[in-house]
């Protein structure tokens, strides 16, 4: 008889919230039966450690030294001094503070015809049956960790439906904020319905004000109807000591096109998972997204993506850039079932080291049981190019800078595909906020922040 592993700190402190908090969050009677089936899972397996496949790079059950108690409600002073992913009245911004909607900081005026947005917790609270019905997940994704964790322990988050037809002009922002110490942790849940023929650009900005070992565990689900046009765009900006866990699940619905675009700028210890599905025929998706890394920072990609229709395409980059000691890791995987014919996909992932210390780890694959279909995937890791390098070196360049303009031209491959110039040209300030930092740091013979 196999011997049954102590529980960790984190798993014990796991143990004493769920029970202590199950009647106090949100919902109805069948909410509450869907959390206790999300949280007896991870009773019973634990966290994931390297011998879970899907958490191979990620050892939470090693990593997780605890895990903190629920945060409370967010000083509101401090929430309204937190900037916008875009300056200005560019887009829509939906406050989400300590892991609760606040609509009295929230953009609601003159919404757009076919916009609405509701809030989730009172949706739980009302049984309403649709939230319901978005609650449940196929077996595989409701089982992964993140999403089980997510699923016990929601608060709150954002209902927002688009009407078919509207088209709604301003990217709609969800700023999600962490504030106040000690640290704590918050579990949000979006479910976002864009109906058929209807557009939305969705950003969401993950940050904290404080230094302190919070968790995040936020999660979106995007139903994209018949011949919708949805680009998704996630900013991670939380500081070193927090702990974030992000997820997408996301289904594409006949002749849809849906991009999306996940920046991990931040975090100590960062997970960031898509799982999508095409539901209908002649769709078209965008998976992108880029990574930096400096200190002893880990982030982890995870896509998981169903070719489940005929004639569908689909485009994965990922990009990470990776200082220090620290260490990035992609798993991808493309599944083409037998009448998915005419399936066009082509995944990249590509890093580039700028220390020896610094790891890279990367798992493409691609499963298909159709016959007519076009697929490939590829993966390199390399240092910065010592001629592209000395070329500009002579020019008079500074290396700092030579250098910063050669990580941007190599991320800029993944940031050009974002649609929206606005949300652009904001990434494109955070990416050279983190380059100047570095070069300042170079200069000085320090290590980067």
């Amino acid at each position: 008889m196999a011997a049954t592993p102590a529980r960790t700190p984190a798993e014990q402190a796991l143990a004493a919230r769920y029970p202590a908090e199950r009647t106090s969050l949100p919902g109805t009677a069948d909410v509450i039966a869907i959390r206790d089936a999300a949280f007896g899972g991870i009773e019973k397996t634990g966290l994931p450690h390297r011998r879970v496949e899907d958490w191979k790079y990620t050892d939470l059950r090693a990593r997780l030294k605890t895990f903190p108690p629920a945060a409370g409600p967010a000083d509101v002073a401090r929430v309204l001094i937190a900037r916008p992913a875009m300056e200005g009245d560019k887009a829509r911004r939906l406050v989400v503070a300590n892991g609760r909607y606040r609509p009295e900081l929230s953009d609601l005026e003159n919404l757009e015809d076919g916009l609405a947005v509701f809030s989730l917790a009172k949706a739980l609270e009302a049984g309403d049956a649709a939230v319901l019905a978005a609650l449940k997940l196929d077996e595989a994704t409701a089982a992964n960790t993140a999403v089980a964790l997510n699923t016990a322990f929601m608060t709150d988050g954002l209902v927002i439906t688009v009407a078919d037809g509207a088209v709604v002009e301003r990217p709609v922002e969800i700023v999600h904020i962490a504030e106040g110490e000690p640290a704590a942790s918050t579990a949000v849940r979006h479910l976002v319905t864009v109906g058929r023929g209807a557009k939305l650009t969705l950003i969401e900005t993950v940050e904290s004000l404080d230094t302190v070992a919070h968790h995040s565990n936020i999660m979106t689900v995007i139903e994209a109807g018949e011949e919708a046009d949805v680009d998704h765009i996630r900013l991670q900006l939380e500081p070193d000591e927090a702990v974030s866990m992000t997820t997408l699940v996301a289904r594409i619905g006949r002749q849809a096109t849906f991009d999306t675009f996940n920046a991990a700028l931040g975090a100590g210890l960062a997970r960031a998972q898509v799982f999508a599905e095409f539901v209908g025929r002649d769709a078209e998706a965008g998976f992108r997204g880029i990574t930096m890394l400096s200190g002893r920072r880990h982030a982890d990609t995870t896509l998981s993506l169903i070719h489940g229709a005929e004639n569908c395409r689909s485009r994965e980059l990922y990009k990470a850039v990776i200082d220090d000691e620290a260490r990035s890791a992609f798993a991808g995987r493309i599944a083409v079932p037998a009448f998915a014919q005419k399936t066009d996909a082509r995944m990249m992932t590509a890093s580039l080291l700028l220390s020896e210390e610094a790891e890279a780890y990367a798992k493409p694959e691609l499963e298909i049981f159709a016959d007519d279909v076009q697929c490939g995937h590829g993966a390199t890791c390399g240092a910065i190019n010592e001629d592209l390098l000395f070329y500009l070196l002579s020019r008079g360049i500074a290396k700092a800078e030579a250098e910063s303009m050669l990580i941007l031209a190599f991320l800029g491959e993944a940031i050009d595909e974002i649609q929206d110039q606005a949300v652009h040209d904001a990434l494109i300030h955070r990416v050279e906020a983190w380059l100047k930092t570095r070069a300042s740091a170079r200069k000085a013979g320090e290590p980067a922040a």
